[in-house]
């Protein structure tokens, strides 16, 4: 496991979280309530936002409407505020499987199998994060 892990708050910032990834060439970051407990996380998927027919990158669409370039109607205005001032709870995925440190790889392997995640929090058992554990960091052991 990567020991030295990032983490963020359930209030950061979206285009913060973003900037974390990005800058540091992670592709996911655990999120922590304000005990330090993993409540979620978030990859780099977690950035698009979809629909039938098109994906934007969330972050490049926070800070194109913050910088007030489209002319919004009254009605849009609630709907676009809640864009600009996303934050990592709004978008981490809850579904986060965490491990134990004490994990066997075979039993981790099974996992990546079972569940198909690429990055796995790793807690304690107070559910504090300890580090994370990524399919690259099983495939070195491999």
């Amino acid at each position: 496991m990567t020991a030295d892990v990032l983490s963020v708050g359930e209030d950061m910032p979206v285009a913060e979280v973003a900037e974390i990834i990005s800058k540091n060439k992670i592709h996911a970051v655990p999120v922590l309530d304000e005990n330090k407990k993993v409540v979620g996380i978030i990859t780099e998927t977690d950035f698009f936002t979809k629909d039938s027919a098109n994906m934007v990158y969330m972050p490049s669409l926070i800070d194109f409407m913050k910088k007030g370039k489209l002319n919004y109607e009254d009605d849009d205005k609630e709907a676009l505020e809640a864009v600009v001032n996303a934050t990592a709870k709004d978008i981490m995925s809850i579904k986060c499987e965490n491990i134990s440190p004490d994990m066997e790889l075979t039993d981790f392997i099974k996992l990546i199998k079972e569940k198909s995640f690429n990055s796995y929090p790793v807690v304690d058992n107070s559910g504090e994060l300890v580090g994370i554990m990524t399919v690259a960091d099983a495939i070195k052991l491999l």
